[in-house]
């Protein structure tokens, strides 16, 4: 009987390591896979950086490109309303030869000139 005992307690003590061996398997094993996921997130992350790298020294060199852009687009721009109020004008003396303008909401409503004020 007492070497029943025995037997009945180290084979609860086998069950008992094997089964703390599988949970320390399995802790092992989530570490494992947090561990990877922690290194392709920073190997996401410096691709996205070096990305963002390069992206901000292009931008750079648009920026400056774009500058020089909105300076000629801006002179062009001038240009364009100088020639639209010339042709307004021309408009208005065939249209409204006398000023006898029709003004609603500030714009005339026979040859579409502004109001000036």
């Amino acid at each position: 009987m007492k070497t029943e005992i025995m037997i009945a307690v180290l084979a609860l003590l086998c069950i008992g390591s094997l089964a703390a061996a599988f949970v320390l398997w399995a802790k092992l094993n989530e570490q494992k896979q947090k561990t990877n996921d922690e290194h392709d997130n920073y190997c996401v992350a410096l691709r996205i950086g070096n990305a963002n790298a390069k992206m901000l020294g292009e931008s750079q060199e648009r920026e400056r490109c774009s500058a020089q852009a909105v300076l000629w687009y801006s002179e062009k721009l001038k240009v364009l309303k100088e020639d639209r109020n010339d042709l307004q004008d021309k408009l208005s003396a065939v249209i409204c030869p006398a000023n006898n303008h029709i003004w609603k909401d500030g714009v005339c409503a026979k040859c579409g000139r502004v109001k000036d004020d």
